[in-house]
């Protein structure tokens, strides 16, 4: 039987498919992306440039400006490089049991362990009066006192020694390949900043010059220890003279074996004071603490700049966010029928 076209319209009404899983439907159609970027781009622009006038201003107006000063020593050179004007002394030494000298990286070992040490970080909290400088809000510097008055709440210089508070502002290294030594200050004041650093080095050449005893220094001193008793002893028997008690073959044997150590030991001390001015500590300052110019921190055009790359990415994750959780609302709402049209006939 034929259609009539005055019948109205049927329709099949068959389930709904599901909808495509795997590869397929995991794929993102870049240019709805755009489409979607360039609907919120007012978002977007907004939420960078309130995000980058924030950080703008925090950098301008709360991060205090620093200032960096540098030095570099280099310990003095090693024995090793004049061996070959010592190679008799030197076999001479080894012969009687003395010390060989320093070696260069034994040195700046020295060098670098009392520029790392509480020791100095004592030195300079003390001498040079650095706790109110780093507890600038707790010191009153019209009263030139602590603004508390409880005991426990008043920096002290051994809680600011394990608090580690110079690591922020005070830096020592070196490079194994050359054995160059480098420090920094940082301050918000440069001459400062240069000041603490030709302080660090008087410190370090008083504390070898005066205080640092090496293994040559306690063997030069134990043999003049030996020389003294030698030296009375050699005298003891060169007074004597021959008597019932003590015979003529006595006194001249126990002068000559006398005469022998206090020879030997005079060797011995000889050798032992060049093998201590060989072993000194010193150290040269290759490039002198400067007063710096240019800022060291904060970088603001970095801190700006990345800011302004983060809130703007951030932004546009919102957006894209945004749009996607929309389409997937928007595509189950036909799911609730159940059903859909699919031809007509």
């Amino acid at each position: 039987m034929g259609n009539n076209e005055n019948e109205p319209a049927k329709y099949i009404y068959l389930p709904s498919l599901p909808e495509p899983t795997g590869a397929g439907a995991d794929e993102i159609d870049l240019r709805e992306v755009w489409r979607c970027l360039g609907r919120g781009k007012w978002f977007i622009a907004g939420f960078t440039a309130v995000c980058t006038m924030a950080a703008a201003l925090v950098v301008f107006s709360f991060l205090p400006v620093t200032y960096k000063s540098g030095a570099v020593l280099v310990p003095a050179q090693s024995p090793e490089d004049s061996k070959n004007q010592f190679t008799g002394i030197m076999g001479l030494a080894g012969n009687l049991g003395l010390p060989m000298t320093m070696q260069g990286g034994e040195k700046s070992n020295s060098i670098m362990a009392f520029l790392g040490s509480r020791n100095l970080q004592e030195r300079l909290l003390r001498k040079y009066d650095l706790l109110p400088r780093l507890y600038p809000k707790l010191w009153d510097a019209d009263k030139k006192s602590w603004r508390s008055t409880d005991a426990s709440a008043i920096p002290t210089v051994i809680k600011s020694i394990q608090e580690n508070d110079l690591a922020d502002l005070y830096a020592v290294g070196q490079d194994k390949a050359t054995d160059l030594i480098s420090l920094s200050w940082v301050d918000q004041d440069p001459a400062f900043s240069a000041l603490m650093l030709e302080r660090i080095i008087k410190e370090l050449q008083h504390y070898l010059e005066n205080e640092y005893v090496s293994d040559a220094q306690h063997e030069r001193e134990f043999i003049e220890q030996q020389l003294a008793r030698g030296t009375a002893e050699l005298e003891h028997w060169e007074q004597q003279v021959p008597n019932q008690n003590i015979p003529l073959t006595k006194i001249l044997r126990e002068r000559l074996a006398a005469q022998s150590v206090y020879t030997e030991l005079r060797k011995q001390l000889a050798m032992a004071k060049i093998t201590e001015a060989k072993e000194l500590v010193r150290f040269k300052v290759l490039d002198p603490p400067f007063v710096p110019e240019k800022k060291f921190k904060p970088e603001r055009g970095l801190i700006i700049g990345l800011t302004l790359i983060i809130s703007a990415a951030l932004a546009s994750v919102i957006v894209l966010g945004h749009h996607f959780a929309r389409s997937k609302d928007t595509a189950r709402a036909p799911e609730s029928t159940g059903t859909e049209p699919c031809a007509k006939t």
